[in-house]
């Protein structure tokens, strides 16, 4: 499933005022610094605002750079559009890999500075792991689609799956779920339907479960 990415910049011993200031040389006709925004949350929690231009590639938008855990560690905390109410997955993803291309990349040259891009994609194996998913599968495979989990043995799957994504810890979204579900043929129906009753009783044990569907 489509999703956000994430970038995250681990400093490894450089200082901020030193991360910032190398940053800050990066910019060009198409990003800029915001510090005017930046001081009208002055007192809050340090942090950088960029802005793009509208441009070829990329919608002109307002990106914004925190502290994630530590000061060791920053992120792109959001990005929202300047000139329209929100952005797509594409152009939030687009305006995110154009700011580590052309500010965040250029920046970290000869430094042990080190930037992450998550994925655009969001499965249940990278949510919960491999195992959790091929429980999901296992149950897609052998459950009659059109009754969902009326039958014992496809209620019995069903909950191996919750049990298991329970026992993982794992916060599976719904949506996620409702996507798989509809890569592995279910309806739409049958597929919302078992994907909110996993977010009602994913954190419970399965006796506690209702089968019914």
């Amino acid at each position: 499933m489509k999703t956000f990415r994430d970038l995250y910049i681990q400093l490894n011993g450089v200082n901020t005022e030193t991360f910032t200031q190398k940053l800050e040389s990066q910019t060009n006709s198409i990003w800029v610094r915001r510090k005017d925004k930046e001081e009208i949350a002055s007192g809050e929690e340090h942090f950088m605002c960029f802005e793009a231009v509208k441009n070829d590639t990329i919608m002109p938008v307002a990106l914004f750079l925190f502290p994630y855990s530590d000061a060791e560690t920053w992120w792109v905390s959001n990005i929202v559009p300047t000139e329209q109410n929100e952005l797509t997955h594409d152009q939030y993803n687009d305006a995110l890999i154009s700011f580590n291309e052309q500010i965040i990349q250029p920046a970290i040259i000869d430094t042990p500075i080190t930037a992450q891009l998550t994925s655009d994609v969001i499965t249940v194996a990278s949510v919960a792991g491999i195992e959790v998913e091929n429980a999901l599968k296992r149950f897609s495979k052998l459950a009659n689609k059109s009754t969902g989990t009326s039958h014992p043995s496809d209620q019995k799957r069903w909950f191996e799956f919750l049990t298991m994504a329970h026992h993982a810890h794992a916060k599976l979204d719904v949506n996620l779920i409702i996507h798989t579900l509809r890569e592995l043929g279910w309806s739409g129906v049958r597929a919302c339907g078992l994907g909110w009753r996993l977010d009602c009783r994913m954190y419970r044990s399965s006796s506690h479960a209702d089968p019914s569907l």
